[in-house]
């Protein structure tokens, strides 16, 4: 188990290498802001999956399980002409 400690003090411990570790909190990041204008639904389930992984400091693996609901909302969200490539990268991710 690897210990990664930030410059705003925060302690993650994980078996994840640091540029996996951050591949995959940035992952998690990208899918919060995508989903976090949500007030209700579907929409708020996911951003409390990715919020909740992404703060996870003890073995910290950035896995999320989403339903079949919640893969099909993150279809829904593909189609949305204001996401950038890296959006869409995450998105497309995450429907696999």
């Amino acid at each position: 188990m690897k210990t990664y400690k930030f410059t705003n003090g925060d302690i993650i411990t994980s078996n994840l290498d640091s540029k996996e570790l951050m591949k995959r909190m940035r992952r998690l990041d990208v899918l919060r802001v995508l989903t976090e204008s949500y007030e209700s639904g579907t929409g708020v389930n996911i951003c409390k999956k990715a919020l909740t992984a992404y703060n996870k400091m003890e073995n910290f693996t950035g896995i999320i399980r989403l339903t079949k609901e919640e893969k099909d909302f993150i279809g829904y969200m593909l189609e949305n002409e204001f996401n950038n490539e890296e959006d869409i990268e995450v998105l497309n991710f995450y429907l696999r």
